[in-house]
């Protein structure tokens, strides 16, 4: 009984770490801006929906936190430890299947680092219970290698981010036809879906940024992407408060907002900002904010825009998201 508790023990060790490399890989966009997820892929179709934050809280995040203390709590000892192992083994074996069935029967897209981390809360959930089922309590529960084991954890955590760190960065900028400038301004487009967050992201680092180059003015695009349930209503809304000379402020206030923009808090928003509601849902049941949606979508298939955000200025193309820094240094480059 004992090395059957032993071995589950390892069992879980193992699977805790696994989850932990692969949750840090989830994880690297978030440090070092580049990742391992290909754009259109299923760990992008996830990444993109909205089960992939908790309260707010980015999973990868959740994960390599709760990996972390997973494998403290496998590696310590203490034979009253071993009494909480189903308290602890339990949520990571529901977590796994939750998650897991979230990607099969909703999502329907498959992200290979999440298929690993839910598989790896199943197995460490079950071990753990096994461990507690196959070793009486009032025995002795050793120390599970840890110098061996807090190493390995250390390398599961900083091997993805060095790894992902060191890939080559893909190519932020192409050349496009300037846009003409516009009373003496320069113009800088803007292909934008208000769902996605690395757009959010960009939005943010662009606003702070924006503040201070007054000689440069954004021609905002809107490509609302089919797998953002809510992109669509949001764009209709940033147009129909555009007629009433507000889509700027709209904008920010959805993008720099945790709540999802699907079209009761869109309402909100434009009731918040003094629009008259009353034109603003006229105008939401009309066609005028789908011609405009159209146009945007033709302009931004027939310039191959490879993806989301992607922003033009000065006959250059930004492609993917910008931090606080990029932001002002790309900026800094167009005068």
């Amino acid at each position: 009984m004992e090395r059957t508790g032993l071995w589950a023990r390892w069992v879980a060790a193992v699977a805790a770490v696994i989850g932990l490399a692969a949750s840090a890989a989830l994880f690297a966009p978030y440090v070092v801006k580049r990742g391992f997820c290909a754009e259109g892929g299923g760990c992008d179709a996830v990444a993109h929906s909205a089960y992939s934050t908790l309260f707010g809280v980015p999973r990868p995040i959740l994960g390599v936190l709760a990996f972390t203390a997973l494998i403290t709590f496998v590696i310590w000892r203490g034979g009253v430890l071993r009494r909480f192992g189903p308290l602890v083994g339990l949520p990571f074996l529901v977590e796994g299947v939750h998650l897991f069935a979230i990607q099969a029967l909703i999502l329907h897209r498959f992200c290979p680092f999440c298929v690993v981390i839910d598989f790896a809360s199943v197995i460490a959930g079950i071990a753990l219970i096994a461990e507690w089922k196959a070793v009486p309590p009032e025995h002795d529960r050793p120390w599970l290698m840890p110098r061996f084991a807090a190493p390995t954890a250390m390398l599961a955590f900083v091997a993805p981010l060095l790894l992902a760190a060191a890939k080559p960065a893909p190519a932020p900028s192409s050349s496009v036809t300037p846009i003409e400038r516009r009373d003496g301004k320069l113009v800088l487009r803007e292909f934008v879906d208000l769902e996605c967050p690395y757009c959010r992201m960009t939005h943010v680092a662009l606003k702070k940024a924006l503040a201070s180059r007054p000689d440069v003015v954004v021609e905002r695009r809107h490509v609302p992407l089919p797998r953002h349930p809510n992109a669509m209503p949001a764009a209709i809304a940033a147009c129909c408060a555009e007629e009433q000379g507000a889509e700027d402020r709209f904008v920010d206030a959805v993008m720099t907002s945790e709540t999802e923009p699907d079209e009761t808090y869109c309402r909100k928003v434009a009731g918040d900002l003094g629009l008259d509601l009353a034109k603003f849902d006229a105008c939401r049941t009309s066609e005028r904010p789908k011609k405009r949606i159209d146009t945007d979508v033709a302009l931004y298939k027939s310039a191959n825009v490879p993806g989301l955000p992607t922003l033009e200025l000065g006959g250059e193309r930004h492609i993917g998201a910008l931090d606080d820094q990029t932001a002002v240094s790309w900026l800094a480059k167009h005068h």
